[in-house]
């Protein structure tokens, strides 16, 4: 507003001052004209009034009337409006016929100018109440024209008989002069005003119209379209300017309007609005080409932990550092926290927090995926809603208080929940975790085919390895990991335990009870044995009834204790069958890596003939193979 005022400002202050300049210039040569008009009648009228009063003169001497001139002189004064007449002997007629006997002034220096020049000379004198205008007129001796002045003078052609000096009073006309000028002064400023209020209103709906047009800038330069709009009902074209401006806002709006739709659409989320629709496209495009990128990026990731790095990078890039994702196994029934991360400093209120907590979940869910709302739920779970929503966030008095919030994020894999991202804000940063959710919801949709692709080429693949009957991993899955596996035995400088069992006459079940019955005995040995090793042993099906167990991280000593303990196990155990209950026992040959060969197969060889050693033996026995046997 202040620079449209400037504008309209600077326009009525050139205005004026071109009027006022212009008037003064008027005025001024009207005064100049009329000063100049006044002293030409004056010059005019003491002109005639000179040669009046020198004709008559002359006449009265002629006639010897001479003595009648002061009254010829006085009633030339009263009738020609002359303040003051003089007549002046030049020097021939002083000397002629003397000084005059008239009591006049001394002569004035331009009546001596005169008399010594013969030249009319005229001056004006300006006080502060009157105006004077003198003349001094000369008469010079000529012996031509009606009067013969040489036969009366004794003086030569051309010298100055005397003067006539007339003072004339113009103190009347510069009356009337200022008059007129204060007349046009008044008229001048009046036509003025009338000038100035027809152009204010004359150019107050375009100053207006300027304004608008401004707002509507500064409002569109901010996103905000809704108060753009400019109302006029100039019909010229500064009107077609406004129309012109209206329908590109409404143009822009729409089209950001449209973007905004679509782009929650594709999303599935509608974006956060900041009400600046410029800034906020702008984010949503910039947020849309990092989504695209994203998904570019992870549709090249080998395995999902690499999935699972790029989510972490995204929330961190996001500014969100408290969060965990979890991984469900919907197979196993099982969960597993794959990424926590916990940022005290970005939660001053909370205080110091544990960075070394394993989740923000206790660990029951980890144990019983069922205890997990969003699991149970497969939808999301927000405790901004409804405080203390879930039970088992391990912050369950700040987020009573508000100190704290969960936003917990389902990835649905083949129908149900796969994975779980659980984003953590503190009341200080509430309000940008707020704004991001619809970013990371849209990040995280294109994550699902992604991780349901990899889940599923996990699975196949698992099932390749995974021998169908038992459950335990196949040969194929041993000759994956061997090399792997022997490495990391010899860096960690540890013993990997070789166990190769078979079941004692394993084909008297079969061709006594059948293969069904066989089948369920092979099932259960897997299961006694499963459970008699660590989670981090393996146990592989290596062919008919022989079962592999490695047991990683072995000490020494420890790989005979346990298979001691599988044999006991197996032994006390009854297996129930629908036609009978069976009692089995096994054969253990048990080598050590790298102590008995600094490779595996050799070392899987001398188990494999323990083995042999334990069946000819007498069966249900552990043996060990010795260096020296």
């Amino acid at each position: 507003m202040k620079q449209i005022k400037s504008i309209k400002t600077k326009l009525l202050i050139r205005i004026v001052l071109s009027f006022i300049f212009l008037s003064i210039v008027i005025q001024a040569i009207v005064f100049v004209s009329f000063r100049n008009f006044s002293m030409n009648t004056s010059k005019e009228r003491a002109l005639s009034a000179a040669e009046l009063i020198r004709d008559t003169i002359t006449s009265f001497m002629l006639l010897g009337v001479y003595d009648k001139r002061d009254i010829f002189l006085d009633r030339i004064k009263h009738t020609h409006g002359l303040k003051e007449i003089k007549v002046l002997r030049g020097k021939a007629v002083i000397q002629q016929f003397g000084q005059s006997n008239r009591n006049d002034k001394a002569p004035t220096f331009l009546e001596d100018e005169v008399l010594k020049t013969g030249n009319i000379e005229s001056a004006v004198s300006e006080g502060v109440f009157n105006v004077e205008y003198a003349i001094v007129i000369p008469y010079k001796a000529s012996a031509d024209g009606r009067v013969k002045c040489l036969q009366c003078h004794k003086a030569a052609e051309g010298d100055v008989l005397g003067a006539v000096s007339l003072v004339v009073d113009i103190t009347g006309q510069r009356r009337t002069g200022l008059s007129i000028v204060s007349y046009m002064v008044v008229v001048s400023m009046l036509f003025s005003i009338g000038t100035l209020y027809i152009i204010y209103v004359f150019f107050k709906p375009y100053t207006e119209l300027f304004h608008k047009l401004r707002l509507g800038f500064e409002n569109a330069a901010v996103g905000d379209f809704s108060s753009t709009k400019v109302n006029v009902t100039l019909s010229d074209e500064a009107g077609d300017v406004a129309r012109g401006f209206n329908t590109m806002t409404d143009n822009l709006s729409a089209t950001l309007s449209s973007i905004d739709n679509k782009v929650s659409i594709l999303m599935g989320y509608k974006t956060a609005s900041t009400g600046n629709a410029l800034k906020d496209t702008a984010k949503t495009v910039d947020m849309l080409v990092k989504i695209y990128n994203f998904k570019r990026t992870i549709e090249k990731d080998a395995v999902k932990s690499d999935i699972f790095l790029r989510i972490e990078q995204m929330l961190m890039e996001m500014g969100i550092e408290n969060f965990s994702i979890y991984e469900v196994n919907s197979d196993k029934n099982t969960i597993k926290n794959v990424v926590s991360r916990a940022a005290a400093e970005n939660c001053p209120s909370l205080g110091q927090l544990n960075k070394d907590t394993v989740s923000w979940c206790d660990e029951t869910i980890l144990t019983d995926p069922s205890q997990c709302r969003v699991i149970r739920t497969g939808g999301i779970v927000d405790s901004r809603e409804f405080s203390q929503v879930c039970p088992n966030f391990i912050h369950i008095e700040e987020n009573q208080t508000g100190k704290l919030n969960y936003y917990c994020i389902p990835i649905n894999i083949g129908g149900h929940t796969g994975d779980v991202v659980q984003i953590v804000s503190c009341k200080d940063c509430d309000e940008l975790t707020s704004s991001l959710i619809p970013y990371i919801n849209a990040h995280l949709k294109e994550c699902e085919p992604v991780l349901e692709g990899k889940t599923f080429m996990e699975l196949l693949r698992e099932q390749s390895l995974i021998d169908q009957l038992t459950g335990l991993y196949n040969r194929r899955f041993l000759d994956e990991i061997t090399n792997s596996l022997c490495r990391a035995t010899i860096r960690r400088k540890t013993l990997l335990g070789i166990l190769m069992i078979d079941i004692d006459h394993f084909k008297e079940v079969n061709d006594t009870h059948g293969h069904g019955v066989g089948d369920m005995v092979l099932q259960t040995v897997a299961s006694i044995i499963k459970a008699s090793v660590r989670e981090s042993d393996i146990v592989i099906r290596y062919g008919g009834e022989e079962i592999l167990v490695l047991l990683v991280d072995a000490t020494e000593g420890k790989s005979i204790e346990v298979a001691e303990k599988i044999r006991l196990n197996i032994e006390s155990e009854s297996i129930e069958t629908p036609t009978v209950a069976l009692k089995r026992t096994v054969s253990i040959g048990v080598s050590e890596f790298p102590t008995d060969s600094d490779k595996f197969w050799p070392c899987q060889k001398l188990a494999d003939t323990a083995l042999y050693k334990a069946k000819n033996s007498g069966r249900n026995k552990v043996c060990f193979h010795k260096k020296d046997a």
